[in-house]
């Protein structure tokens, strides 16, 4: 399927038709049990995901089950980023590579791994973030934003492609995506970041946090 090198390794030939099939059937089929005991997995707007060209996929967050339910609703093999600890385990990190994450300084992003996720994103790779950067822990209301869509989507020339995520955190309800217009990016990331808030505030009903400027500083590469 792909050809393995050192586990949290930067290689591009990892990114290939083979890594697509599996974070596809991880998505769909793996976690395809979960979505049916949940009643299933619901999506609106599919008719909002443009047909070509790789975009910012942003959702609000929940769960751990959020990663796989972007994939499953968009349908779109797209690059993680997640913590460099994560890799600290090799066979926990190797599953992370086999699923389309890769590592990064949250505090301090490299100038190699900013540049290796445009590399791979020119290849036709969406990407999946999560506006917040962490679950949000307030039922009802989103977390405070971080400005990383709004920094890809201006690196890239990529548009951002807003996913409501609604139920993913409590096992009684049903599971629901509703996915936005796209939103294109601009140079003001600060105006960008919350007009991704205030969509997906309006998908999922969720309120948005105390509006005041991101303060993350812009990733330099």
């Amino acid at each position: 399927m792909w050809q393995w090198s050192k586990v949290g390794e930067l290689d591009a030939s990892r990114f290939s038709p083979g890594r697509i099939r599996f974070q596809l059937f991880v998505g769909n089929d793996i976690y395809g049990w979960v979505y049916r005991k949940r009643g299933g997995l619901t999506v609106e707007g599919r008719e909002n995901i443009p047909a070509e060209g790789s975009l910012i996929i942003c959702g609000n967050h929940r769960s751990f089950l959020d990663p796989p339910i972007l994939t499953s609703a968009t349908q779109r093999h797209m690059l993680f980023m997640a913590k460099k600890e994560l890799w600290e385990n090799k066979f926990f990190g190797g599953l992370l590579d086999a699923l389309g994450a890769i590592p990064i300084n949250r505090e301090k992003p490299e100038l190699a791994t900013l540049r290796f996720i445009k590399q791979v994103m020119k290849t036709g790779w969406s990407m999946g973030m999560f506006i917040e950067g962490t679950r949000s822990k307030i039922p009802g209301q989103m977390g405070p934003p971080q400005k990383g869509c709004a920094y890809f989507a201006k690196a890239t020339n990529s548009p951002i492609l807003p996913v409501g995520i609604i139920g993913s955190d409590d096992k009684t309800k049903k599971l629901l995506v509703r996915i936005g217009k796209p939103i294109m990016p601009g140079p003001d990331l600060d105006a960008v970041t919350w007009q991704v808030m205030e969509a997906l505030s309006a998908l999922t009903g969720d309120k948005l946090p105390p509006r005041e400027p991101v303060l993350n500083q812009e990733p330099k590469a």
